[in-house]
C-alpha cells in the first residue's frame, strides 16, 4: 500500500527515507524543489512537538536539501540567462514564500536601500546570526547565510584587513592614508584599528552614497573614539567620476572597494580607475573586488533574489586596468578562500 503524505509527515523518518517516498517529477530541479518543500513541512511539524524548535538533525537535512536545489538551479543557469521567463517565474514562485520567512535573504530581495548589498545586508552577513519568522524562518535564513556567495562576503573582510595592515606597516612612522569607496559598514577598517598599537598611523576616508550607512559607521567610529582618524564623506561616485560632484581626495596610499564595481558597467569602472589613479600617491595601490563568473550562486541571485551583478574574470579586470590611467595589467590578483570574489590590485607607477 502506498504511503500517503500525511502518514509520511507523522513518521519521524530521516531525510533520505523521505526522498525515497517521492514520485519522480519531470526534472531534477522539480524533484529537488518538491523534496525541499516536503521536508520543510515535516520540519515544521516536528518543531511543533519540540517547543517550536526544529530538531538539529532536521536543520542539517534542510540545508542539504536547499544546497541540492541550489545546485540544480545553477546547472540551469545558461538556460535561464537566455531569457526563459516562464521557468524563472516558476522557480521564484516556488521559493519566494520561504525566502520571505527569513531575515537576511528577505532584505536582499526587498532592497529597502535600493540595492541588495546595502550596509545592513553586509553587516548581517558578517554577523552570521540566522533569524526569521515562524518556526522555520531561522532555519531557512541559515541556508541563505551559508550560501557560498555569502561565505565569500564574510571572507572579504579579513582579506582587506590584511591588505590595509600591510600598507600601514610599509608606511611606518609616516602613517598611511587609506580610502574605502562605497564603504558600507566598514568592518575591515575597524578590525585594523583594533590591532594597531598607534592608531594615528592610519588615517581613513570613507565614502558612501547612503547617509544611513555613514550614520551606522559614525556610531561605531564614535564608540571607538576614532573621530580624528576617520573622515566620512557622503557622495555619489557616479557624479564624482563624471566631475559633476567634487570631493577632496589626494595623496592616498591605498584606495579600495569591496562590493562596488560589480554593479556597474565597464565604462564606469574605467572612469573610476582614472579618478583613483589621480588620487593615489606614486607607488600607491588600488584594490577592486568583483564577483567571479565561477560563482555557484549566480542563478539563485539572479532569478530568485533579483541580486544581479556583473561577474568578471581575471582577463576582464586586466582589460579594464589597461584601458584606464593605470595603462597596465593588474600587478596582483587575489581570491578569498571560496574563490568567488576576485580582488584586482594595481600599483600607480
Amino acid at each position: 500500500m502506498q504511503t500517503t503524505i500525511k502518514e509520511t509527515l507523522d513518521i519521524p523518518l530521516r531525510w533520505t527515507e523521505i526522498l525515497a517516498l517521492n514520485p519522480t517529477p519531470r526534472t531534477e530541479l522539480d524533484a529537488a524543489l518538491a523534496n525541499f518543500k516536503r521536508l520543510l513541512v515535516y520540519a515544521d511539524r516536528q518543531a511543533l512537538k519540540n517547543n517550536n524548535i526544529v530538531p538539529q538533525r532536521l536543520v542539517s537535512d534542510v540545508e542539504v536539501a536547499f544546497r541540492s536545489c541550489n545546485a540544480k538551479l545553477n546547472s540551469m543557469e545558461s538556460e535561464l540567462s537566455k531569457g526563459n521567463d516562464e521557468l524563472s517565474a516558476r522557480i521564484k514562485s516556488d521559493l519566494l514564500p520561504y525566502l520571505l520567512l527569513t531575515n537576511t535573504a528577505e532584505r536582499w530581495y526587498s532592497k529597502p536601500r535600493g540595492y541588495a548589498g546595502d550596509f545592513l545586508s553586509i553587516h548581517q552577513i558578517y554577523q552570521n546570526h540566522p533569524e526569521g519568522r515562524g518556526r522555520i524562518g531561522a532555519v531557512l535564513d541559515q541556508c541563505f547565510l551559508n550560501l557560498p556567495a555569502a561565505v565569500a562576503v564574510r571572507n572579504r573582510r579579513p582579506l582587506l584587513a590584511e591588505e590595509i595592515t600591510e600598507v600601514v606597516a610599509a608606511k611606518g612612522d609616516a602613517g598611511a592614508h587609506v580610502t574605502s569607496l562605497a564603504c558600507g559598514p566598514a568592518a575591515e577598517l575597524f578590525d585594523v584599528y583594533e590591532t594597531l598599537a598607534d592608531r594615528t598611523k592610519l588615517t581613513t576616508t570613507l565614502i558612501d552614497i547612503d547617509l544611513q550607512a555613514l550614520a551606522f559607521v559614525a556610531e561605531q567610529r564614535d564608540k571607538a573614539r576614532l573621530q580624528h582618524q576617520m573622515r566620512l564623506i557622503n557622495a555619489n561616485l557616479i557624479y564624482v567620476v563624471k566631475q559633476r560632484e567634487k570631493i577632496d581626495l589626494r595623496n592616498q596610499d591605498l584606495i579600495y572597494s569591496i562590493g562596488l564595481i560589480d554593479y556597474f558597467s565597464d565604462k564606469f569602472v574605467i572612469k573610476l580607475l582614472d579618478f583613483i589613479h589621480n588620487a593615489l600617491v606614486p607607488g600607491g595601490k588600488v584594490i577592486l573586488g568583483n564577483f567571479h563568473p565561477r560563482n555557484p550562486d549566480k542563478a539563485i541571485m539572479d532569478h530568485v533574489l533579483d541580486w544581479r551583478l556583473i561577474h568578471r574574470t581575471e582577463d576582464d579586470m586586466n582589460r579594464l586596468f589597461r584601458a584606464s590611467a593605470f595603462a597596465s595589467d593588474c600587478t596582483n590578483m587575489r581570491f578569498e578562500d571560496q574563490g568567488i570574489n576576485l580582488f584586482a590590485e594595481c600599483i600607480k607607477g
